[in-house]
């Protein structure tokens, strides 16, 4: 049997007698090309596997390529109509010492502060659609929150907030905890992505969420440490922070969004099994023949047929 090896980046397939796909050395995986009845496996250093079936269709093993610039554009517009808001406010508003939904309520600002709320909901729904388009089986639970962020984000501009400093209308209750949700729900979100596509960024950012949340916290008026640290004097601030540190979570998340057919930077030290068959199209050998993905083999005779089934996690063996 002739074998010549294939080096680096590796697609062999389209031939008539079988087809191969293998990871790259970032740990890039294509599901391959070529005729029916032809199998490869990727596995992951964290314990990743993508079944790969050859045939007609072809394509990628961890969904398709989405655009990400809807989702940056929506974190983009909404930085921009943010800053607007407090420039046409002037010295209407303290930003040290008021929350940053008072801007809604004036009439040089509110516009822009609610176009700015929703161009980020936007942006938070296409990372849904796009983690639903690149990562699905992985993907539901960040999917969940980025959707409740979104929706969040449309309570608060639909419910404008009451004036300072009490609470007083049930539409003034609905804004309170709609941004309650926003600030829960992206921060987590933003923290799965994180750990699933191994952005350092993205995790980094999640946890300055979470710590900017809890000095809000402690610092609001309401809160019973809140005389004790002086926040009244600058919570307004810190929920700003805490904003954009939201906005810029969901801009990092649009940015990762196609690291997740690469298998989220999962790939280090990725190998290819591959499965002969023999002419009676059972198992020849009895055992996967591994390969480096820097060395993937590929048969001139005897096509590769199948994935071992004993080589992956459960549910991932071929059809």
């Amino acid at each position: 049997m002739n074998e010549s090896p294939v080096i680096g980046n590796a697609l062999a397939g389209g031939a008539p007698g079988g087809g191969v796909a293998s990871t790259g050395v970032a740990g890039t995986g294509v599901a391959g090309t070529g005729v029916a009845g032809t199998g490869v496996a990727s596995m992951g250093g964290a314990g990743r596997a993508v079944a790969g079936r050859a045939g007609a269709d072809g394509g990628f093993a961890g969904g398709d390529a989405v655009w990400r610039w809807p989702g940056v554009a929506g974190a983009l517009l909404a930085v921009a109509a943010t800053a607007y808001a407090h420039l046409a406010a002037g010295g209407l508003v303290d930003p040290m010492r008021t929350l940053i939904s008072d801007y809604a309520l004036l009439d040089g600002s509110a516009l822009a502060m609610i176009c700015g709320t929703i161009t980020l909901a936007m942006g938070s729904v296409w990372v849904a659609y796009g983690l639903a388009r690149v990562d699905p089986a992985r993907s539901a639970a960040a999917r969940v929150l980025f959707l409740a962020g979104a929706l969040g984000l449309l309570l608060t501009a639909a419910f404008t907030t009451d004036a300072a400093p009490d609470v007083v209308s049930a539409g003034g209750e609905i804004h309170r905890w709609s941004a309650a949700v926003v600030f829960t729900a992206l921060p987590c979100a933003g923290w799965m992505l994180g750990r699933r596509f191994g952005s350092p960024a993205l995790t980094a950012v999640s946890a300055l969420s979470v710590a900017l949340l809890a000095t809000f916290l402690a610092a609001h008026p309401g809160s019973l440490v809140s005389p004790l640290i002086d926040g009244p004097d600058y919570y307004g601030l810190v929920q700003r922070l805490l904003v954009l540190s939201d906005t810029a979570l969901v801009l990092l998340a649009a940015l990762t969004l196609n690291r997740g057919i690469r298998g989220g930077g999962e790939g280090r030290g990725d190998r290819v099994l591959l499965f002969h068959r023999d002419a009676g199209g059972r198992p020849a050998g009895g055992a996967a023949t591994p390969a480096m993905f820097t060395g993937v083999t590929r048969s001139s005779k005897t096509p590769i047929d199948d994935v071992s089934a004993s080589s992956l996690p459960m549910g991932m063996g071929p059809a």
